[in-house]
Parts: structure tokens; C-alpha cells; sequence
């Protein structure tokens, strides 16, 4: 006797699959979260992915027109800020406007080659400012106003430059990175009585504006330098470093703070 399909029945592993991709369409649903370096790069990769997974955004960056286009995805669940992260002593008005948030995202940031034979203490300074002063005045001006909810994540976007490797003319870039560490090692102790965690994602290279405008390394060095990379030769893309800000940002990761997740490939495994 043949046996009858029934396809009306649903497949319980495509049911499965379809509650997993509702949970995280949910997963930040009624959240606010603040992005900085959110016009470009792997900031405003998080912007999007924040936004599909349910969240409020506050996007922070200096480009008034990818800010525009940013809010005209979803206009009713993006606020943007145009603003110069190095303006330090506005801060304080700038920022009084920022609702109540559930997460912080320190995206911005840059990357400018400044070797010592040809050192430049202006081209140092800035780097400071923007990749290291910035975060921290940032979060901190945030918890002295009590911006900050209760049970927020902040994540800030460190780099295996500086906290496991080094390299040529990157000195300033690795030393901002490197206190990024320690900073959120410091911060997650002094924002855990009120269940605010501070952690960091270190990425190896990746596909970014920032990679792609570091004119002083060829194409062919880039090939050569992907290589080096164990998992599939490859650089990162944003969205898998997005990925692991999300997962930093989530109640999946509600029992860590004060640690460094590495997302490079395998580079630092050799």
C-alpha cells in the first residue's frame, strides 16, 4: 500500500527555522541604541542590522547626507545627530537630547598611517581624539546624565592591531585600540551595580571604506595580505562584525563584560 503525503502538515525544521528568524527579527524590539560612525563602514552596517532586528537607532556621524538617507529607511525608528566626535566641550548640550538608551555602539573611528621616521604629532593627536578620547568621553558623559538604562550593553569596536599584533606606521591606531581594552575593562567594573555591561570587538582587516582608503598599501599588497588570513584568505566582511556587535549587544551574551571578542579569521591563532 503506498503511503499517503500529507503536505498540509508543516515541516517541523522549516517551523523551526521560521520561529528562529521571528525571534531575531524581535530580538531588539523596543530597544534604542546609539551608533557612532554610523554613515559608513561597519557602523552603518549596524545601523541596518539593528533596524531589521526591530531596534530604535540614534545614528551619530559627521556626513549630513548618508545621515539623511539612513533615516529615510525607517524615518519613524531613526534619529540621527550630525556632529563632530572631537568637540568635546559640547558634549554636554549635544548629547541632552539622547533618550534613555538600551546600548551604545563606538564605531567611529580612523586609521591614518604615521610612521616614526615621518611622525606627525597633529595626525597623532587626532587619531587619539576621534579613535580613544571620543569613546570614552562619550560613555562617559552618557552615565553621568543617566542616559544610560539599566541592563544597557555598550560595545566598542577595538582592533587586533594594537591588543594582539602590530604593524608598521600604525602606532597611534594600535595604541588607541589597545585602551579601548582597558577601558572597557575598567568601565564594566564601575557600571556593574547597575547591570551595565562594557565589552569590545577586535576585528582582524576589513572590507571597509577605512581598508580601502588606506592609499599607501597596494592592491597587491592587500592580496598578499589576505593570505595571511587562515579561514578562506579572506578579509572580513562589515556584516560579520556586525554580527558579533549584535551578539555583544544582546541578553544572549547577559553574563559577559569586560572582554575582547576577536572576529579576525584565524589571524591570531598562528
Amino acid at each position: 500500500m503506498s503511503q499517503i503525503c500529507n503536505c498540509s502538515q508543516p515541516n517541523p525544521a522549516s517551523v523551526a527555522s521560521i520561529n528562529i528568524i521571528q525571534a531575531e527579527c524581535k530580538m531588539f524590539k523596543g530597544k534604542t541604541i546609539l551608533v557612532t560612525g554610523a554613515t559608513s563602514g561597519i557602523g552603518y552596517k549596524v545601523c541596518l542590522d539593528l533596524l531589521d532586528a526591530g531596534a530604535k537607532i540614534f545614528a551619530v556621524g559627521r556626513n549630513q547626507d548618508q545621515l539623511a538617507a539612513l533615516q529615510k529607511l525607517q524615518p519613524e525608528n531613526v534619529q540621527t545627530l550630525a556632529f563632530d566626535l572631537t568637540q568635546f566641550t559640547k558634549y554636554s548640550e549635544t548629547f541632552a537630547s539622547v533618550p534613555g538608551l538600551d546600548g551604545v555602539v563606538c564605531s567611529a573611528g580612523i586609521a591614518d598611517s604615521n610612521p616614526l621616521r615621518f611622525f606627525s604629532l597633529e595626525k597623532y593627536q587626532r587619531t587619539v581624539d576621534i579613535n580613544q578620547t571620543a569613546p570614552i568621553a562619550l560613555v562617559a558623559e552618557l552615565a553621568r546624565n543617566r542616559k544610560l538604562n539599566a541592563g544597557a550593553s555598550i560595545v566598542l569596536l577595538a582592533s587586533i592591531m594594537g591588543t594582539k599584533i602590530g604593524r608598521n606606521g600604525g602606532a597611534a591606531y594600535a595604541g588607541t585600540k589597545a585602551a579601548l581594552t582597558g577601558f572597557a575593562k575598567v568601565m564594566a567594573l564601575e557600571l556593574a551595580n547597575k547591570s551595565i555591561r562594557v565589552n569590545c570587538v577586535s576585528p582582524g582587516m576589513v572590507n571597509t571604506e577605512l581598508a580601502d582608503n588606506q592609499s599607501e598599501v597596494s592592491t597587491e599588497a592587500r592580496q598578499v595580505d589576505m593570505q595571511r588570513y587562515p579561514l578562506e584568505k579572506r578579509y572580513a566582511e562589515a556584516a560579520e562584525v556586525s554580527s558579533a556587535i549584535r551578539f555583544l549587544l544582546s541578553n544572549q551574551s547577559s553574563f559577559m563584560t569586560g572582554e575582547n571578542l576577536v572576529v579576525d579569521g584565524g589571524y591570531c591563532a598562528q
